[in-house]
């Protein structure tokens, strides 16, 4: 009797040591698999520069990728921080249509459909900031368990461009939640801390390396933060930081650049971030990051469109991106500038 409870334990014992290895290799071949896929596969779709088919991608693909590679105890979450940052992209272009619909149902005096047009945005607006968020903290998470340091408080020393890309993007993604979250009447509850802690981590990686990226989002928590940017020099910090992007084919810095400018209500200088952005010199897009300059192309071009849409009533003209409509020489050609003022 007692032997055959011994031999049963045994028989369970076993059956537990088995399935626990077998586990272990399920987790291994997993992780090698995410591996892989951000070594091999991501960096020919970020080659790609069509931002739609991207965060189409990003959005429909995620539910897939994130469950079955953790159903087999992989760890993707810098796999979803990209993701997400892409499929963020797709509910901010969606709320930027509600925006546009807002302003010209405001300049209408249709009242109902433009508390339709606020209402549908600001819903758009807290799907993209908890993307957003969610891809930080996936960044954050990751990076600092596989480097053993504080965000914000220390600097990781990398050892894959992959995993500064995505410390970068992440950051930025970061910093796009609290802004959204503000703008949705805070409905996720993005925490403000982000920012400052953003500004501090950016230190951590090459500006000449990443386009002129980092400095220029340090230089956007500059002009928002109160007290920041004292003692800092904020445009010249942007005018830097797009001349690397400029030659490294990212313009990136400009979108910040252009952000930064409405915020503080400086037109002349939003007005210069859309004509540098559009007209670069012999510029060339990055081949190896042309779905970064693409993404920062449609942003660019969504501000612009609030812009033009805020005063005139229609997003930007085909092609006109840093020409404004009194600026008649800089219209294209048969466009009547009484036209769109009427």
């Amino acid at each position: 009797m007692i032997r055959a409870g011994v031999w049963r334990i045994l028989a369970i014992s076993g059956v537990v040591a088995f399935a626990a290895g077998c586990a272990s290799v399920e987790r291994g071949a997993t992780n090698l698999a995410i591996n892989l896929i951000e070594r091999r596969i991501i960096p020919p779709q970020l080659e790609i520069d069509d931002v739609d088919m991207a965060c189409r991608f990003a959005t429909g693909n995620f539910p897939l990728i994130s469950g079955g590679t953790r159903a087999f105890g992989g760890d993707p979450q810098l796999l979803e921080s990209l993701l997400l940052v892409s499929s963020a992209a797709c509910s901010e272009q969606r709320a930027v249509e509600e925006e546009l619909r807002y302003l010209r149902a405001s300049k209408q005096n249709n009242i109902v459909e433009a508390q339709d047009a606020r209402i549908g945005q600001k819903r758009l607006l807290e799907i993209t900031a908890r993307r957003q968020l969610r891809a930080f903290e996936a960044m954050r998470n990751k990076l600092e368990d596989k480097y053993n340091f504080e965000y914000g408080e220390g600097c990781p020393e990398f050892e894959r461009d992959f995993d500064e890309l995505t410390y970068l993007l992440g950051t930025v993604a970061g910093l796009q939640a609290v802004v959204n979250d503000i703008a949705s009447q805070q409905m996720v509850g993005v925490p403000t801390d982000i920012a400052p802690k953003s500004e501090r981590a950016l230190t951590c990686i090459s500006n000449a390396k990443w386009w002129g990226a980092p400095n220029a989002a340090r230089a956007v928590v500059w002009s928002i933060l109160p007290g920041a940017s004292e003692g800092k020099d904020v445009w010249g910090t942007f005018r830097l930081s797009m001349l690397i992007g400029e030659r490294q084919g990212v313009r990136l810095s400009h979108v910040m650049y252009g952000l930064s400018a409405l915020a503080v209500g400086d037109t002349p200088r939003f007005r210069d971030a859309t004509k540098r952005f559009a007209n670069v010199k012999d510029f060339k897009s990055s081949q190896q990051y042309a779905l970064v300059d693409s993404l920062a192309g449609a942003v660019m071009l969504n501000l612009s469109d609030r812009y033009w849409t805020e005063n005139v009533g229609t997003r930007t003209p085909v092609n006109s991106m840093g020409k404004y409509w009194d600026e008649e020489a800089a219209m294209p050609a048969g466009m009547n500038v009484d036209d769109l003022l009427n």
